[in-house]
C-alpha cells in the first residue's frame, strides 16, 4: 500500500510568503512574543544562509540591514493549513492531518487514476506550489517512511518497498522529532538525542544498526518505537481526516 506525504518546511514563514510571494526572493524572519521581547520563531532559506537562527532576539537581527522581519500570522497559518487539507483531498479520498505543516495520503488504488507513484508525487508538489506553499512531497510503503522522508529530503522523493531502511539511513535522528513542539516533549527529544549522540549515533542508518534488546533496557519502548521508524518497519492505518460537520437552518 502507497504512502504520499506533504511537508511544508519552515510552515510559519511560507504562510505568510503565501500572501506576500513578492518577498521569496529576500531573507525573512518570523517574529513571536509580545514587544520588547519578540524572537524569531521561523525563517526562510535565504535568512538562515545569512546567519539567522531560531530563538535569537529582534534586537539581534536589527543588524541584518537586509532582513524582512514579519509578525506570525495564525490566521494565515490556518488558511495554509486549510489550503493543505484541500490539495490532498483533491488527489485522495482518505488524508490524515499529522499537523499544521504535514499531511499523509492514502493513495491504494490511485495509481489507475493519476499514474505511476512519481507522477502522482509530481503533481502533488505542483499543485502545492500552485497554492503558494513550496513543499516537499514523499512516497514510500508506509505512512511513517513517507513523513521521515518527506522532514528530511527536498522535493520530490519516491521509496520503493523493500528499500525504507537504506533510504532513509542517512537522515539525521532530528527527524524523528520534528513535530514535538510541546515542552515536555521537546526536552525529552534532546535527552533522547543527547544519550545516542554519546554512544556515536548519529543518523537513522546507525539507530537502526543497533541491538533492538539493548535499546529497550536504555531508551525504553520509545526508544524500539524510534528504532523501527528509523528501520521503516512501521506499518499502520491512517488516522483519516473527518468530514465537517454542516447544518443548515430550516423553517418547516
Amino acid at each position: 500500500m502507497p504512502f504520499a506525504c506533504i511537508f511544508v518546511p519552515d510552515f510559519p514563514a511560507e504562510a505568510i510568503l503565501r500572501s506576500a510571494p513578492e518577498l521569496r526572493a529576500q531573507a525573512m524572519a518570523v517574529l513571536e512574543g509580545k514587544p520588547p521581547l519578540q524572537k524569531v520563531f521561523a525563517l526562510n532559506e535565504k535568512a538562515r544562509g545569512s546567519g539567522i537562527e531560531a530563538g535569537m532576539t529582534k534586537l539581534q537581527v536589527e543588524a541584518w540591514s537586509d532582513l524582512v522581519l514579519r509578525t506570525r500570522s495564525l490566521a494565515q497559518e490556518e488558511a495554509a493549513h486549510a489550503a493543505l487539507l484541500d490539495c490532498a483531498q483533491s488527489f485522495s479520498p482518505v488524508i490524515e492531518d499529522a499537523g499544521c505543516d504535514t499531511i499523509l495520503l492514502d493513495l491504494t488504488g490511485l495509481e489507475c487514476l493519476f499514474g505511476p507513484l512519481a507522477k502522482i508525487a509530481r503533481d502533488v508538489a505542483r499543485r502545492t506550489s500552485e497554492l503558494g506553499l513550496e513543499a516537499n512531497v514523499a512516497v514510500a510503503s508506509n505512512p511513517d517512511t513517507a513523513l521521515l522522508a518527506a522532514r528530511g529530503y527536498c522535493g520530490v522523493t519516491v521509496i520503493a518497498a523493500g528499500e525504507e531502511s537504506e533510504r532513509l539511513g542517512n537522515l539525521p535522528l532530528s527527524v524523528l522529532f520534528a513535530d514535538r513542539c510541546a515542552a515536555e516533549q521537546q526536552q525529552k527529544a534532546e535527552q533522547f538525542l543527547e544519550t545516542l549522540s554519546r554512544w556515536g549515533v548519529r543518523n537513522l542508518r546507525a539507530l537502526a544498526a543497533l541491538p533492538e534488546i539493548a535499546i529497550g533496557e536504555r531508551l525504553g519502548q520509545e526508544g524500539v518505537r524510534l528504532q523501527q521508524l528509523a528501520r521503516g518497519n512501521v506499518s499502520r492505518k491512517l488516522v483519516p481526516v473527518e468530514p465537517p460537520l454542516i447544518f443548515d437552518e430550516a423553517v418547516e
